[in-house]
């Protein structure tokens, strides 16, 4: 009996067209786009035509996108880009009074957590701003956080684990007004998103989000794992964190990952094409299964605490559902169902290591663990049936 994967939100699988893709650039059409020979010329051009690919998702230029190792890898880049490590220890050490000030939500992924926690010890000042029970920030928390030595504020759009979608356009409002009443120096504060989780079932477009810099990953939408990409705003300056050989004009030096760069592009087509249809498709799977489960479960709870259906589409996204249930052994709930053929986590794989949400902490619930199920291309209305019926054989046993 086949395997249910239920875990979309840690990765996703590479879509087969996309590997077609990837092979290509691995073995007939593998040259490095840096050398001038003529297979190096065809190189280039198809990394040109791939960037232009995700500059048209994102309705950006295509000068605009930086190709970088992952998802993570861009959200350094982005944080520590602004962040210049030798100015701003500079600047902290000749005025501790008012240091280089970065503001981001305390439900944030960890890649933007640590670099925070990480730039704090060089003297970076950093506002972790608090979410509100349904995992929201709030714009007037945010407009009061600001002050004059703010560079950057980072917000995720969709959360990992409990797929809390912010107000963006509303916390750019924010940023763009505060930016534009300074006295001075109108260049700051920036606005970057992490839009990992968001590629699937939301519009990207950073024109109308009013974003400045924005992230993807290639693991979150079917296609390469391993590959990201860093929208930055014409006329932004960033600071490298990788140096050598000056790809990506200069901002990330490395030879560039042309299969996955060209396996990205391709997965992006294929989102961009099926995605009316998908986001719908995706609530509907989500509406029956929490339903579902709460007729096994009376007391277990929706992460945010919200209603599944149409009043929640503007908060939560379609495709991660998070379920608290008392008393219940989450891992061990998790092993059985592994054991059985189905796959979900207890929280993000980035937090192998700790023993509870920070994420469920800042919602202000006692669980410390949830049950995350998120669904994707491959997710079957009869898989759904089939672990539904795994988990009522597992609520049996545990009752005999």
């Amino acid at each position: 009996m086949k395997r249910i994967y239920l875990d979309y939100a840690s990765l996703t699988p590479i879509d087969p067209k996309v590997l077609r893709v990837m092979e290509k650039y691995s073995t007939s059409s593998f040259a490095n786009p840096s050398s001038i020979y003529s297979e190096g010329v065809a190189a280039m051009e198809a990394l040109s035509q791939a960037r232009q690919v995700v500059a048209d998702f994102l309705h950006a230029h295509n000068d605009e996108i930086f190709f970088t190792a992952s998802g993570t890898e861009a959200n350094n880049l982005a944080l520590r880009g602004v962040f210049d490590l030798v100015e701003s220890l500079a600047k902290a050490t000749a005025n501790k009074a008012n240091p280089p000030h970065l503001i981001i939500s305390n439900i944030e992924h960890s890649s933007i957590g640590e670099t925070a926690t990480a730039l704090e010890k060089i003297g970076v000042a950093v506002t972790r701003l608090a979410v509100d029970d349904r995992g929201l920030i709030d714009p007037a928390t945010l407009k009061q956080a600001l002050r004059p030595e703010t560079r950057l504020v980072s917000i995720m759009m969709v959360n990992n684990e409990i797929g809390t979608v912010q107000p963006l356009k509303e916390l750019a409002k924010v940023v763009r007004q505060y930016r534009q009443s300074r006295s001075t120096d109108k260049s700051f504060p920036l606005l970057h998103t992490d839009a990992a989780q968001a590629a699937i079932c939301h519009d990207l477009n950073v024109v109308s989000l009013g974003v400045d810099m924005m992230t993807i990953d290639g693991g979150k939408l079917y296609g390469p794992h391993g590959i990201g990409a860093l929208y930055v705003k014409r006329g932004l300056s960033l600071q490298p964190v990788i140096y050598g050989g000056g790809q990506e004009r200069g901002l990330r030096s490395g030879t560039e990952n042309l299969p996955g760069i060209a396996g990205l592009a391709e997965a992006i087509r294929l989102v961009m094409l099926e995605q009316p249809t998908e986001i719908a498709r995706l609530h509907d799977l989500k509406l029956f299964f929490g339903q579902e489960f709460k007729q096994i479960y009376p007391e277990a709870s929706i992460n945010p605490r919200l209603n599944i259906g149409k009043d929640s589409d503007e908060f939560v996204d379609p495709h991660i559902l998070n379920i608290s249930v008392p008393n219940l052994d989450k891992e061990f709930f998790v092993l059985q169902l592994d054991a059985r053929g189905v796959a979900i986590s207890t929280r993000s794989s980035c937090l192998r290591d700790a023993e509870e949400s920070y994420v469920l902490q800042a919602l202000g619930l006692a669980e410390p663990l949830a049950l995350r199920f998120s669904f994707g291309r491959y997710t079957k209305p009869a898989d759904l049936r089939r672990v539904l019926r795994v988990i009522r054989d597992i609520k049996g046993l545990s009752q005999a």
